[in-house]
């Protein structure tokens, strides 16, 4: 379990300065070029790196702290991530504001063919860390289940592919009507970076918990039943840290058996959840005492266990 969670905490950390690099770049290429394509799929890259930050804050925090993930603790990387969207809007809205009003006054230049150089690497960077951050996760055994998601980034470079260089091509043979494919690209990828801000403070909203399905839940209820020592089972709750899965386990144990006693059965709920579920990298059980009200019933002799009862 340590070794996925640290293996998926690299896995992240790569991608943040990979899409940040990615960002600068074509940043600074777009406002020397002129292109606003470039410069909303700058946004674009900027946008997928602040779901990275977020996600490499939760992974490492639930590694760091075991009780981070608690729905009780504030956390931090809610807060980062509410920041981020909120100057991903901005960026997306501004992006699209300037893009409409180049299409308004018309065109009159295109931009530099740096820019198609820069988008097509670009396009290659964005594959080579989705490749190795999927290879990462399947040696650990990680479900990658937001694929969609990482692609969004390369679509939208395909986007600004398609109007910068038909732009250039109307520069190249005089053809100024295809100037406006520039600007056009922008603001279909400003659509984009608006809508992954959304989804960002939407998410942040809602880290306290992840919906389960009925079927996912009762294999989950049923798996922390077979533990050895587990009496009854609260509640099992979810929190989504970026491409993995936290959960938050509530079990009831003899309250006869010792504080040690308790914690191994824990230990061995959290054995028995990340060694058979391979997307859950974290989980996070509270113990409590059992009281029915009546004589307890064991399926130990007392030889075998006395205090620990099923």
């Amino acid at each position: 379990m340590e070794q996925r969670s640290v293996s998926a905490e690299q896995g992240s950390l790569v991608s943040m300065w990979g899409l940040l690099g990615l960002f600068i770049m074509k940043g600074t290429v777009g406002w020397l070029t002129g292109s606003k394509a470039l410069l909303a799929d700058a946004c674009q890259s900027a946008a997928d790196c602040a779901g990275t930050v977020t996600s490499y804050l939760g992974i490492r925090k639930a590694r760091l702290d075991p009780n981070a993930a608690s729905p009780s603790r504030q956390q931090p990387e809610s807060a980062v991530a509410i920041v981020l969207s909120a100057l991903l809007l901005v960026a997306g809205i501004e992006i699209g504001i300037s893009s409409v009003r180049s299409i308004a006054n018309g065109v009159d230049e295109a931009p530099g063919v740096g820019a198609v150089f820069v988008i097509v690497a670009g396009i290659g960077v964005r594959e080579g860390l989705i490749r190795y951050k999927r290879s990462r996760d399947n040696r650990c055994g990680i479900r990658m289940d937001r694929m969609g998601d990482n692609r969004s980034d390369i679509f939208a470079s395909l986007t600004a592919l398609v109007g910068t260089t038909g732009a250039v091509v109307g520069d190249l043979y005089d053809m100024p009507v295809l100037y406006v494919l520039d600007p056009a690209a922008g603001l279909v990828i400003a659509v984009f970076v608006v809508r992954m801000g959304y989804r960002l403070a939407s998410g942040a909203r809602a880290t306290d918990r992840h919906a389960i399905d009925d079927a996912d839940a009762q294999t989950l209820l049923e798996a922390v039943q077979r533990v050895d020592g587990v009496i009854a089972v609260d509640e099992v709750k979810a929190r989504e840290q970026g491409h993995y899965i936290v959960l938050d386990v509530l079990i009831r144990v003899n309250p006869r058996i010792s504080v040690f006693e308790g914690q191994d059965v824990a230990q061995r709920v959290r054995r028995q959840l990340t060694k058979r579920f391979l997307h859950i990298t974290e989980v996070n059980v509270k113990v409590q005492p059992f009281d029915p009200g009546f004589p307890y019933k064991s399926n130990h002799s007392d030889d075998e266990l006395s205090s620990m009862l099923q």
